[in-house]
């Protein structure tokens, strides 16, 4: 199972990835083709939808790698039983809220699919499409935050704890802000 969760967090993600190559792409080409008087139609709207799956789907990974912003400068000052504790509450209502984004997300995909509604701007695609890698990214958000509640409710050290401990320890400050 750990194998299966890892590799989901590691593939949303690539995908992220994969949505910041294709906003660069994107802006490359429109750079070329206005060297010849031409338009790319619609390169707004997509880099637009793009930059929203590149912000959620990698959101798991971040979140689990310790990279997200949270409340370690206070947990930490804590004893061991305290500070689990407040980790505990604290993924708790975090799951609670995450569980919420991914629902009305879902829903949101849901009713555009329904309705069919369409792209506002030059293009009118079916606004669904580039709908689904944001919810996608929260529900995958959502099983990450879940995870570690089950992490830290069994007594183990949270993942992203440890992989900011294992970064210190290898003097890797890179990922800290």
């Amino acid at each position: 199972m750990r194998k299966l969760l890892d590799g989901l967090y590691l593939g949303a993600a690539w995908l992220g990835a994969l949505a910041v190559f294709t906003i660069c792409a994107i802006m490359m080409t429109q750079a070329a083709l206005r060297l010849n008087g031409t338009l790319l139609r619609g390169a707004d709207d997509v880099t637009a939808w793009v930059c929203a799956a590149a912000a959620f789907l990698p959101l798991a990974a971040t979140f689990k790698r310790g990279e997200l912003v949270r409340m370690g400068i206070i947990v930490e000052r804590f004893s061991d039983r305290t500070a689990r504790w407040i980790e505990l509450v604290a993924l708790a209502v975090c799951a609670a809220f995450g569980l919420y984004l991914a629902y009305w997300l879902c829903n949101m995909v849901y009713e555009s699919f329904v309705f069919d509604e369409r792209g506002q701007g030059l293009l009118p695609i079916p606004i669904w499409i580039p709908q689904t890698p944001v919810a996608i990214g929260a529900i995958v958000l959502a099983i990450a935050v879940i995870d570690e509640l089950v992490r830290v409710a069994s007594g183990l050290v949270p993942t992203y704890v440890q992989q900011v401990r294992d970064r210190h320890a290898a003097g890797d400050y890179s990922g800290e802000v």
